[in-house]
């Protein structure tokens, strides 16, 4: 063979080999698949869990709970449409919250719990020199009723014998009434009220603390 003839077919060996890599283009590796990859535990983690149950427990409980379970937007709203402020959480208890027990929420939602007191029931109605029954109401409340009903002569003190002094009458509850309901003593009676602080044993009294 001829120089001449053996560059024609190194030529013609180089032109086949270029057409048969261009029909069969070379299979992707590994780290280029076309597959997108699933979602990273940060970001499912992110998605939040089930929401806990909390209704029933004292609001301080309640936020605790949430708390662990990733929520720490918490927004507690007076169940009795008072619009009272919450100061102190000990003294009051979950109805309702929303999102639902179990509902599926990111970590970030706002969980807004609707509270009441233990105390919370209807404002007895008042005459003019009748005792009013204000055993089991928060203390403000219980003065506020026996003074619409003409009986200003009030006073307070520990139902646990220890004498401390009910500075803020709305974080006690009251358990006795010196003065029995339904009773129509003079006006300027003296009407002492036994108290105890939200949580603590209320004896006989069965109210709600």
């Amino acid at each position: 063979m001829n120089r001449h003839r053996a560059v024609r077919v190194a030529v013609i060996g180089l032109i086949a080999l270029a057409l048969m890599a261009a029909c069969h283009p070379a299979l992707p590796s590994a780290a280029s698949s076309t597959h997108a990859a699933g979602p990273s535990a940060g970001a499912r983690a992110a998605a939040g869990d089930a929401v806990p149950n909390v209704v029933g427990q004292r609001l301080s409980a309640a936020e605790k709970t949430l708390s662990a379970a990733g929520y720490r937007s918490v927004k507690p709203v007076d169940d009795t449409g008072r619009n009272r402020i919450v100061i102190d959480p000990e003294n009051w208890t979950v109805e309702s919250q929303t999102p639902a027990a179990g509902a599926d929420a990111a970590t970030g939602t706002t969980i807004t719990l609707r509270v009441q007191r233990p105390s919370d029931t209807a404002t007895p109605r008042t005459t003019l020199g009748v005792v009013p029954n204000v055993t089991c109401m928060n203390l403000q409340d219980a003065q506020n009723t026996l003074q619409s009903a003409g009986f200003f002569n009030l006073a307070s003190v520990d139902g646990l014998g220890q004498g401390r002094q009910q500075i803020l009458d709305r974080d006690w509850l009251v358990t006795k009434q010196s003065a029995v309901a339904g009773s129509k003593p003079k006006l300027l009676t003296r009407i002492v009220l036994t108290a105890v602080k939200y949580g603590e044993s209320t004896g006989a009294s069965g109210c709600r603390s």
